[in-house]
């Protein structure tokens, strides 16, 4: 709704997962270059945890797209180990087959690994949420995948991703296998900023812009400069550095800068997009 008024040719803060939205901030390079190193040159899974809405997903898909690898994403791992070795296998390009016991999905993911590992490649899954997961057969399947072996390191790298409680869930057979536990913290002031004019600077509208439309109230305004360096602060601080509610904070700014005409972001606008978005004021 807001695009054309600020020269976007889309939407910069919906909730995404697509590797493309990925703003390189230093800490997340630096936390990605870590995870990348364990997984690539150790025996052990990583962790990556952090509090809800730190980007942690959009993380792990990042270093999906950075590993020669096939990837392999389980958005809800809290299953039985038997339909979470199913999926797994699946996942590795064999057929269904969703009466296989324990023992044979295990058998099914071990051919899928070795038909890979004779291509040269390796498999990344992605166990997401991993917090919800309740049933220590589950995290024992996981420590099992590990052992298969070809030639060197396993055949399959595992991150598991979730909140920081996840810590204390962990089986000692698992943890003790660890090769990384890695915090997605919450945004500095500076990353808030950068991570902002990131997404907009991806959603910019100002070079495909047609010379035969009517100007808008922002026209002369770059999309890095739709919010000013007050708004950036504020969005900072309402937001608590959670990338997740910067987007929802952001989104509902530059919807309504749009309705009240305004030709970038202010800090009072940020204000009101806050305290529709929390109107008890708890993140006012």
């Amino acid at each position: 709704m807001y695009e054309s008024h600020f020269r976007l040719v889309r939407r910069p803060f919906l909730e995404s997962v697509d590797p493309a939205w990925y703003v390189p901030l230093p800490g997340h390079e630096a936390l990605l270059r870590r995870l990348r190193y364990a997984l690539e040159h150790s025996g052990g899974p990583a962790i990556l945890h952090g509090p809800g809405g730190s980007g942690k997903t959009l993380l792990a898909r990042r270093l999906a797209s950075q590993l020669d690898a096939t990837g392999i994403h389980l958005p809800f791992p809290a299953l039985p180990a038997a339909d979470l070795l199913n999926l797994l296998a699946e996942g590795l390009g064999m057929p269904p087959s969703p009466s296989a016991t324990p023992g044979e999905s295990l058998r099914r993911v071990r051919t899928g690994l070795a038909a890979l590992a004779l291509q040269g490649r390796r498999a990344f899954l992605i166990v997401d949420d991993a917090q919800t997961i309740r049933d220590p057969s589950t995290f024992e399947a996981l420590r099992l995948l590990l052992n298969f072996a070809t030639d060197g390191p396993p055949d399959l790298m595992v991150l598991v991703v979730g909140t920081t409680e996840l810590l204390d869930d962990l089986p000692p057979s698992l943890a003790d296998r660890l090769a990384a536990r890695c915090l997605a913290a919450p945004l500095i002031a500076s990353e808030s900023s950068q991570y902002i004019l990131g997404r907009l600077a991806a959603a910019s509208g100002s070079a495909s812009a047609s010379a035969s439309e009517p100007p808008s109230a922002s026209e002369s305004a770059r999309p890095a400069a739709l919010f000013s360096p007050a708004a950036l602060a504020s969005l900072h601080y309402h937001a608590a550095g959670l990338p997740r509610r910067l987007n929802r904070l952001a989104d509902l700014a530059l919807l309504v800068g749009y309705a009240q005409d305004l030709p970038l972001v202010d800090a009072p606008t940020i204000a009101v997009a806050a305290r529709e978005l929390d109107p008890d004021g708890l993140a006012a």
